[in-house]
């Protein structure tokens, strides 16, 4: 992990993020700070300032808090939604980190906020706290993953293996058992007939053979809670699952887990949108259609 983004609105809540950030960064990690402002900001009468000039200010406000790390500060212009994952993208981040006022929980971040829009659209993993989550002052230890198989599940894995590289931690690798309802996995992932994944143990071995500390952990009933609870009883430090960040119904019910851990998270959580291979083929048969271009 070489570099964090972490994206403030200029409010106490979202500043919350950046202890939860310095925490997971690793000890050479750079970090950035991002504020948005809207397009149509202007002078402010008798002040002699725009709205640009008060948030550069307030960002190297905010970075002298950051002392001994390398921080950089930047204002955009636009949609803060459409504007953070351009940064990221830009800004060649490894990690996007935001606090979710979650004032409606997830509910709400899902369904139309800016939290939910740049989770859909972030081309890296985004870390997220919630106002008021304690930061253990220990070092990182334990990073719980839940898996249920299917090759979008594993896709979270990549950037698990940076932040478990970073911080010697130990990936807890855990299977939730429920019925499958309406052909998708546990997590909520469409199943793959022709390919029905690695096995748990397989995983794990796989993990393993990369160097790193890994533990299988199975739990049966509801996934949303057993990852919830599993987190409590296993006092892991993050939460990192990925998500099918789309639009309309199947948005809604592919993400249902994602949406129940983080509207109920008492840790952080890390969410990676990924897309299923029949997804990234339809996007891809799209692009290359007659008339595309």
């Amino acid at each position: 992990m070489e570099r964090i983004l972490a994206a403030l609105d200029g409010s106490a809540e979202s500043e919350q993020i950046l202890d939860q950030a310095v925490r997971f960064a690793g000890r050479n990690a750079a970090i950035d700070l991002l504020h948005v402002v809207p397009t149509f900001n202007h002078a402010i009468p008798g002040v002699g300032f725009n709205v640009e000039d008060l948030a550069a200010i307030y960002l190297d406000r905010v970075a002298e808090r950051l002392s001994g790390r390398k921080v950089r500060t930047f204002v955009w212009r636009g949609a803060p939604e459409e504007e953070i994952p351009k940064a990221a993208r830009s800004l060649n981040a490894d990690l996007l980190a935001l606090t979710t006022h979650g004032r409606r929980g997830l509910s709400h971040l899902l369904m139309g906020s800016v939290a939910e829009v740049v989770v859909r659209n972030s081309p890296v993993p985004v870390l997220m706290t919630r106002p008021g989550l304690p930061v253990p002052e220990r070092p990182v230890e334990r990073i719980l993953v839940p898996f249920d198989g299917s090759e979008a599940s594993g896709d979270v894995f990549e950037p698990v293996r940076t932040l478990a590289a970073d911080h010697g931690a130990e990936i807890l690798l855990l299977q939730v058992r429920t019925p499958l309802v309406a052909d998708l996995t546990p997590l909520g992932f469409p199943l793959s007939s022709s390919d029905p994944g690695p096995t748990l143990e397989e995983q794990v071995r796989r993990l393993q053979a990369k160097g790193l500390r890994v533990s299988p952990v199975v739990a049966q009933g509801d996934p949303a809670a057993q990852i919830l609870r599993q987190a409590r009883n296993l006092q892991v430090d993050l939460i990192a699952m990925a998500t099918v960040g789309r639009k309309g119904l199947s948005r809604i019910l592919l993400g249902s887990v994602a949406e129940e851990v983080v509207r109920k998270m008492d840790r952080p959580v890390v969410l990676h949108r990924v897309t299923p291979s029949s997804e990234a083929l339809r996007r891809a048969q799209e692009q290359h259609a007659p008339g595309s271009d």
